[in-house]
């Protein structure tokens, strides 16, 4: 079953062209060494201990939870499913030593976590006393020995978060990790204690982005509301499927997701925005015999690398944009068709300048929309059109 979701979650990168430098699974025997390596340094500095856990776990999420955190009845709001007793020997990390490491790390701006409203968030949840952490199962088969003791197996989280550094290849710390808002505080408190623990040095920043709904609910079989990105991107394009994630959702926040403003953003933004902009000045470009040669463009515009460099996708997006809108703008506005046999020169510049907008565009959407971008500008190159987003009935 693990072999085949590999192979799904493989396939599913490889339809969506999501490039990897490394797809790790934690039953990879490089893993499993330094996952055993890592928890015996744990132990040999003295910063594990063994003692009886009596208390609840909710094999859904992989965690093992307190009362306050369950529905009435040890029901777990997250899956519904009732929490499993657990009454057994296991090894602790002693994640309560570095509470108060933690908290001045993160007050002082060292552990970054962002949006600020997860920062408070965890400031919020470290108020309250750590409990140390049960780092192995006696009971359970499936993962990797305890390496001094091979009657326990280490606790999954301990082993998934190790994959950050074994997937590395040599080049920690990351500048910025991303994760989901549903396991942010296994990443923002457990992490960098196991980290502290061992000297190693912690994420630049940590970045949790939130959850999809679809027409405000959340996505259910039994619902029958389910979205299938590799549908969308058949039916509309990878390119899209980005675009409208990007613009629509404030990355950090959760987002809906609508069909209708979904082929609303492709017709308006894409098929007559960009589209248009794009079929209409290299038309006019050939018809009019105009002599312009592409170059690479190399400089950017300083509020667009900023929006992005903060993560602010959907307002860099808004910026390129805005600069589509102006372009559009123009041609209505020196109208280059009646140029023609009245002012050539002013013809010729004016296509020229529009030409120059579109090669810069090209170069600012190519981290959103690759594909788009390498399209336009083989159209720049060739003055041949090809239509980006043909209109859909």
């Amino acid at each position: 079953l693990a072999d085949d979701v590999s192979l799904k979650y493989r396939a599913t990168w490889s339809a969506l062209e999501i490039q990897y430098d490394n797809f790790i699974r934690t039953t990879d025997p490089e893993h499993e060494k330094y996952v055993q390596e890592f928890v015996q340094k744990l132990y040999d500095m003295g910063e594990v201990y063994k003692d009886r856990y009596q208390g609840l776990y909710c094999v859904g999420c992989e965690e093992y939870k307190t009362g306050k955190e369950l529905l009435p009845g040890d029901i777990c709001p997250i899956h519904k499913t009732k929490c499993q007793a657990v009454y057994e020997d296991v090894y602790f990390f002693k994640l309560s030593k570095f509470q108060n490491q933690i908290l001045d790390l993160i007050n002082k701006g060292k552990i970054v976590i962002e949006p600020i409203f997860r920062k408070n968030e965890i400031l919020s949840f470290l108020k309250e006393p750590l409990q140390d952490l049960a780092i192995s199962r006696s009971k359970v088969s499936w993962g990797v020995p305890v390496p001094w003791d091979k009657e326990q197996t280490i606790y999954v989280w301990v082993d998934a978060l190790l994959n950050y550094i074994t997937g590395s290849r040599g080049n920690w710390p990351p500048s910025l990790q991303l994760i989901g808002k549903d396991i942010f505080r296994f990443h923002c408190i457990i992490w960098p204690a196991m980290l502290l623990a061992v000297g190693f040095e912690l994420p630049k920043k940590i970045f949790i982005h939130g959850f999809l709904t679809v027409n405000n609910e959340k996505m259910s079989k039994t619902r029958g509301n389910v979205i299938d990105p590799l549908e969308i991107a058949k039916l509309y394009g990878v390119d899209t499927l980005r675009y409208f994630l990007f613009r629509e959702i404030p990355f950090g926040q959760d987002g809906d997701f609508s069909i209708d403003r979904f082929e609303k953003r492709y017709r308006d933004d894409l098929a007559n925005d960009l589209g248009n902009l794009v079929q209409r000045v290299i038309t006019m470009a050939k018809n009019y015999q105009i002599v312009w040669q592409y170059r690479t463009i190399t400089k950017s515009f300083y509020e667009i690398d900023q929006a992005i460099e903060n993560l602010k996708f959907e307002k860099a997006l808004d910026l390129i944009w805005k600069m589509i809108t102006e372009a559009n703008q123009r041609i209505d506005a020196d109208k280059p068709w009646e140029l023609e046999g009245k002012d050539p020169v002013k013809l010729k510049e004016t296509i020229v300048l529009l030409l120059q907008t579109i090669a810069q565009i090209a170069y600012q959407i190519e981290p959103f929309m690759p594909e788009t971008s390498w399209s336009i500008i083989e159209q720049l190159k060739s003055f041949q059109t090809d239509i980006l987003f043909p209109r859909r009935k």
